[in-house]
């Protein structure tokens, strides 16, 4: 018991927090709370990382990127659960304001009293001196700890009594509900197809010719019971199918019973045991059961009151915290298509130029890249790991290629659908009139010198490659984008040493080409640039 007690004060002691950044604002009637009765950046931290810990043990996992609203995300997951660190900030309030503290008094009795529980056992003292640096240390958080719960007791005591007269009104309204929770029936059974069966083992059974555990095991068609006499688990109400609930919570205890038919066939059935509720005080046979009613009780009591008191006080609050914002704008947003829309186009314009996405999948990774940049969290590999996987549906133009060639600028591939993409920007500026107006309007008298520099350096940055060790697809990918991009550069320009060094590079490309997906169009293209150089 010991042991028990000093987890559960090391789970309490550990998010204690010094709050310094607030995450959330609570109001009533508009006017700010107290900081007090705020939600601090870490108080949300600390809760947030508690739920993970419980999710992940019941195998959750928590998508950061939320790609898939069907899978909680940490921003939801946070959003989520302030509505709740809410309600513990306005039961502090409402504490506070009708006077429920603990009296100084109250908390050394029973701060002492535990203390003294603790010391009396040398090798729990030891255990505590190890943890907590000394007897003293322990004291102060043993003292934090008996004011909560004494605070937690009064507040209880006031708004959800458990007098005898409230749990019997919460009995008698719920009665349906309650009996679904704690009746519960012990029977064993015998499954069998036809109902000639069915009755031919009743007669036997009844005749003391076989038992009903023997004609179980040769006979029950339900292999998991049959071998154990046809002995079922405890159930409950809503565990089985309707005709076999009804008939295990009204045969007569210990007799033969049946056959009752289901969709399976044909049961034989024995109620060996059976708890029913009709009164509280069936409830308070048992402790435990007891004890289970009056928290549950308890809690939906607490959920009315909450309820009530936010309505009636006109509570609110505020979210201050610039990611969570966004997120639920996102969020906001999504549940109305006019508005997703709207959102979605303003995001994808900003990453891929003109707001079209073939793969709307990617819009989810869109806000994630989105809230980094606007917080300046763009060391989190989480960051790099959305750009890559945007990079990896197949949008790869805009910002994201432009992101991801600055972090994987090493990569020939991803430097490859860089340079491309600005090549056939500068295609189409010289295929479609009124776009080359528009650049040559952007760009002034400078366009001229802003081409034949780019031609330059997509022949220069993806000449660098050439020289590495490449796989062949990769090889003629870069080569193909080259051979554009010297056509340009022919087209544009008739100057004699232009026109040389280009068909000079052109017969380098193509004989490279020619080396490793040799054709008969690019062997003639070879011929043809060596009778220009003669």
């Amino acid at each position: 018991m010991k042991k028990a007690v000093l987890l559960v004060l090391l789970v309490f002691f550990s998010i204690t927090l010094q709050a310094v950044e607030y995450a959330v604002k609570v109001t009533r009637n508009g006017e700010a709370l107290p900081e007090e009765f705020w939600i601090s950046s870490e108080e949300l931290v600390q809760a947030f990382y508690s739920n993970v810990s419980d999710a992940a043990g019941q195998g959750i996992v928590f998508d950061p990127y939320f790609t898939n609203m069907n899978i909680p995300s940490e921003h939801n997951m946070k959003l989520i659960i302030i509505s709740y660190l809410v309600d513990e900030k306005l039961v502090d309030y409402y504490i506070l304001e009708n006077g429920l503290l603990p009296s100084e008094d109250e908390v050394a009795s029973e701060t002492a009293a535990m203390l003294s529980m603790y010391t009396s056992d040398p090798y729990t003292v030891a255990q505590i001196e190890s943890i907590y640096g000394s007897i003293d240390a322990f004291a102060e958080l043993i003292e934090e700890y008996v004011a909560y719960s004494l605070k937690m007791d009064h507040f209880l005591n006031k708004v959800i009594p458990t007098d005898e007269q409230s749990l019997l009104t919460y009995f008698t309204e719920n009665i349906e509900t309650i009996r679904s929770f704690y009746e519960t029936v012990r029977a064993k059974h015998i499954l069998v197809i036809e109902e000639a069966t069915a009755l031919s083992l009743k007669n036997k059974i009844k005749n003391g010719e076989i038992t009903f555990a023997d004609a179980a095991a040769q006979y029950s068609e339900d292999s998991n019971s049959a071998l154990n006499g046809g002995e079922l688990d405890y159930l409950s109400r809503g565990d089985t199918v309707a005709e076999f609930e009804e008939a295990i919570f009204t045969a007569p205890v210990g007799e033969l019973y049946g056959p009752v038919k289901t969709l399976s066939g044909y049961h034989l059935i024995i109620v060996e045991e059976r708890i029913e509720i009709d009164s509280l005080s069936d409830l308070q046979a048992s402790e435990d059961t007891y004890s289970d009613f009056v928290e549950r009780y308890r809690d939906e009591a607490y959920v009315e009151w909450i309820e009530a008191y936010i309505d009636t006080n006109k509570f609110d609050f505020e979210i201050l915290d610039s990611e969570l914002l966004f997120y639920k704008s996102f969020i906001d947003a999504s549940a109305d298509r006019e508005s997703s829309l709207e959102m979605t186009a303003g995001l994808t314009a900003r990453l891929f130029g003109d707001g079209v996405v073939e793969n709307p999948a990617p819009v989810e990774y869109a806000v994630f890249i989105e809230l980094s940049q606007m917080l300046g969290l763009t060391n989190d590999p989480r960051y790099e790991m959305a750009i890559t996987r945007l990079y990896e549906t197949g949008e790869k133009k805009g910002r994201i290629l432009q992101m991801m060639y600055e972090l994987k600028g090493d990569d020939a591939v991803v430097v490859g659908d860089y340079y491309n993409e600005i090549l056939q920007d500068l295609e189409r500026t010289f295929s479609d009139s009124a776009y080359f107006y528009a650049k040559q309007s952007s760009y002034g008298m400078d366009f001229v010198d802003y081409v034949l520099g780019t031609i330059e350096e997509i022949e220069t940055a993806l000449g660098v490659f050439l020289e590495r060790e490449l796989s062949v697809d990769t090889r003629v990918y870069l080569l193909s984008i080259l051979l554009r991009n010297n056509s340009l550069a022919l087209d544009i320009n008739d100057d004699e040493a232009w026109v040389d060094k280009r068909l000079n590079l052109r017969l380098e490309y193509l004989e490279s080409l020619m080396g490793i997906a040799p054709s008969k169009e690019v062997e003639e293209d070879i011929e043809k640039i060596r009778k220009m150089l003669e």
